[in-house]
């Protein structure tokens, strides 16, 4: 049998942004570690070999648009903002992908949060593969999905449905679907106006009370999405630890990762070294060979090849190659 293709759909899984509330970076949707929330998840499911990627996420603003857009890779990536129909919402970005994909049975659709930029790419995988080994209708990624039971639907002692919400309440969702069946379970499942993304444990469970073959999986952690900055704490922790990891694999040294923070966005060379109480911030650039504090702050900032800028502020401008700051610097762009 032929493998399914599989498209992703970033799906905003909060409320808007009320105007008359200044959350600022408490939005779920706000950059993190470096770039868009957004551009996280697109990352995870680009990693899971995913190749269409559809958005239909609140409150996304330009920069971040751009930054989907403007990928360097291959990637088919649409952006649409959710209007108050969210079956209509949905229809437009997948016929944005592709005009026939709605009424596909050859293509499955990966939806995920918006606000999981955690989510593991290998989370993402495993998804498919059981869902493919399966043959299934519907493949259930959920959180809390109880002790008793793998289905989706619950049902009494004389075997009438009782729930079919109640075997996965809160936690985090992902949903993977024959891309044929998703708008007509929505249709039957989604409010009337857009409050809290497309409702994927109730799409499962109508889809299994009417005789599809639906799996529900556990996630091999806990997860949650972003929804205060309570939430989004604990996730920056682990962003910023992947981003620091990939560095240490690639050969950069750092003596104390725990005491540095360097954005997604930071490109950084060979041979570079890295010293406790650096920020690295923004599109900085630091070249081969150069050393990076201790308790150096660099923004927008471009490092020359085995320059050393020890007890400094640069913000962007450029130091020259085999440079050595003198401490205690402060060079800004803004200053000169």
């Amino acid at each position: 049998m032929q493998r399914s293709q599989v498209a992703a759909l970033i799906v905003s899984t909060q409320p808007g942004l009320d105007e008359k509330v200044d959350v600022g970076a408490a939005h779920p949707l706000a950059p993190i570690a470096g770039k868009s929330v957004v551009s996280w998840v697109a990352d995870a499911a680009i990693a899971a070999s995913i190749r269409r990627i559809g958005v239909v996420a609140h409150d996304i603003g330009f920069a971040d648009r751009d930054e989907l857009l403007n990928r360097p890779d291959n990637t088919v990536i649409e952006v649409v903002s959710p209007r108050s129909d969210l079956t209509e919402s949905m229809l437009d970005v997948l016929g944005r992908l592709d005009p026939g994909l709605a009424l596909s049975d050859e293509t499955d659709l990966l939806l995920v949060p918006a606000e999981a930029p955690h989510i593991d790419p290998e989370e993402l995988r495993n998804v498919i593969r059981s869902h493919r080994a399966g043959s299934n209708a519907a493949t259930l990624l959920a959180t809390e999905v109880g002790t008793r039971t793998d289905t989706v639907i619950r049902r009494d002692d004389a075997g009438e449905i009782t729930s079919i919400h109640d075997v996965a309440v809160g936690g985090f969702t992902v949903l993977l679907v024959r891309a044929s069946l998703l708008v007509p379970a929505m249709r039957r499942t989604a409010d009337d106006k857009w409050t809290a993304g497309v409702p994927m444990r109730e799409i499962a469970g109508l889809l299994e009370q009417l005789g599809h073959r639906v799996e529900v999986l556990a996630p091999n952690r806990n997860l949650e999405s972003i929804s205060t900055l309570m939430d989004r704490a604990p996730i920056e922790v682990e962003l910023r630890d992947v981003i620091t990891n990939r560095l240490l694999e690639r050969g950069v040294s750092m003596p104390d990762p725990r005491q540095v923070t360097i954005d997604a966005t930071v490109t950084i060379g060979h041979g570079v070294t890295i010293l406790p109480g650096s920020v690295l911030e923004g599109n900085t650039v630091v070249g081969d060979g150069a050393v990076i504090g201790p308790n150096t702050h660099l923004v927008d900032a471009q490092v020359g090849a085995d320059a050393e800028v020890p007890h400094s502020v640069v913000h962007g401008v450029e130091v020259p190659a085999h440079l050595r700051v003198t401490p205690f610097s402060i060079l800004s762009s803004e200053s000169s």
